[in-house]
């Protein structure tokens, strides 16, 4: 029952926002190169890898869906004191869902180029080519659950004639900007556009094709009359076609231990914890802690949407892991410090 209630109400989603599944996760603000190439190694660290697993739908039996996503960056400074610098990385996503085990993997390689406007601005560029595959178990499709994208069909042997996979190129660009203020507070806006090639969703002779989806991602990590107090509220906007997603909230940090700001030889350790609410979808609950360079946490997302029915209000559950680690320094006689 719970299964049809889930693909009812799917479906009407669907069919009233003309959407299409693509990347979606809770803590998108712990690595934002996820959205946005130009984000690709724009943080205080020289290089960082973020993981993330993301377990949606669990109340419903063989309708779950799973996401597992790795990103790496790297920043190249140009120049030995320059603060001009180059970013690259790896993007990779990978989801599956349903009987069918429907699967999209998304690979790509994020690079950028960050120019300081001055001391307290930067601007950042950047393009991401890739690939996109998409793939379902044909053989496992029945009466039940063989839905063909227009009517069901009762012979499993007629939907063995369309593909089962297809692959293609992807291309996404864009911007983003940081400013920092004489406080030390910091304040980022991203604006970015993924599938310009508006890829052939090639299961089938007559498939439509991915729109472009565009992004607009915003935040700040504000200081406050405590050092050892933060204040990160953010937000992030997609639109695909005639479809949208608005999420936003706010995370605040407590600092246990503070590190060194110039040498970065000792590590701060620090709590966060925060609450946002994703337009007519969920409110995420978030915690999360960072010790010696090393970022993990949650986020658990309450489900209020037509799908709560099913769901029993459990969205997903998602667990992250980072690292932030930067290149050994020089003293002024040549040798590692």
């Amino acid at each position: 029952m719970k299964r049809m209630i889930l693909f009812s109400a799917t479906a009407l989603c669907f069919l009233q926002a003309t959407a299409q599944q693509d990347k979606n996760i809770s803590a998108w603000y712990q690595s934002q190169v996820l959205y946005n190439p130009a984000a690709v190694a724009t943080g205080a660290e020289d290089y960082s890898i973020f993981t993330n697993y993301r377990a949606q739908w669990l109340t419903v039996p063989n309708a779950g869906m799973r996401t597992n996503t790795l990103n790496a960056e790297f920043k190249i400074r140009d120049g030995v004191m320059g603060r001009n610098s180059f970013g690259v990385g790896v993007s990779a996503v990978n989801d599956q869902t349903g009987d069918a085990k429907f699967m999209t993997t998304s690979v790509s390689i994020p690079f950028n180029y960050t120019i300081a406007l001055d001391r307290n601005n930067k601007f950042s560029i950047g393009l991401s080519p890739g690939f996109y595959q998409q793939s379902v178990d044909r053989g496992s499709q029945t009466w039940e659950n063989g839905w063909t994208g227009i009517n069901f069909v009762s012979n499993p042997n007629a939907e063995l004639s369309l593909n089962s996979s297809y692959a293609t190129i992807d291309l996404g660009t864009g911007m983003y900007y940081q400013h920092t203020t004489r406080n030390k507070s910091s304040f980022y806006a991203g604006y970015a556009l993924n599938h310009l090639t508006r890829q052939k969703i090639a299961f089938s002779f007559g498939g439509d094709k991915l729109y472009m989806n565009m992004v607009v991602q915003a935040g700040a990590d504000l200081t406050t009359k405590r050092r050892d107090f933060h204040v990160q509220p953010s937000m992030i906007f997609f639109r695909s076609g005639v479809s949208y997603n608005f999420t936003a909230g706010c995370s605040f940090e407590h600092t246990i231990k503070e590190g060194s700001e110039i040498t970065n030889i000792n590590k701060s350790t620090n709590v966060t914890y925060g609450v946002y609410y994703r337009h007519n979808d969920a409110v995420v609950a978030t915690i999360g802690m960072k010790v010696k360079g090393v970022k993990f946490g949650l986020a658990f997302d309450a489900n209020y949407s037509k799908l709560s029915q099913a769901t029993s209000s459990i969205g997903a559950v998602e667990a992250y892991f980072k690292t932030q680690l930067y290149y050994k320094k020089m003293n002024h006689r040549g040798k590692l410090r």
